[in-house]
């Protein structure tokens, strides 16, 4: 499956995107592209509900999202 296919919310970051072929092209297993593609529409799915460009965000503005627990 495609990643942009299983979150939507990369295709509309094009350097998020990018980023995650960067490292497919170097080779990483691919559910580490997984784990890191999942992690990456999380935050900027945070970033669009919370109205925070995620290319500017500081700790504080991205710290927002509650944490996993379990």
């Amino acid at each position: 499956m495609v990643l942009e296919e299983k979150w939507p919310v990369l295709t509309w970051h094009g350097q998020a995107a990018g980023w995650l072929r960067v490292w497919t092209d170097r080779g990483r297993a691919p559910r580490t592209i997984d784990a890191y593609a999942r992690g990456l529409a999380e935050y900027l799915e945070m970033c669009e509900r919370e109205g925070v460009d995620p290319l500017t965000a500081t700790r504080t503005q991205s710290g927002r999202r509650p944490r996993r627990t379990g």
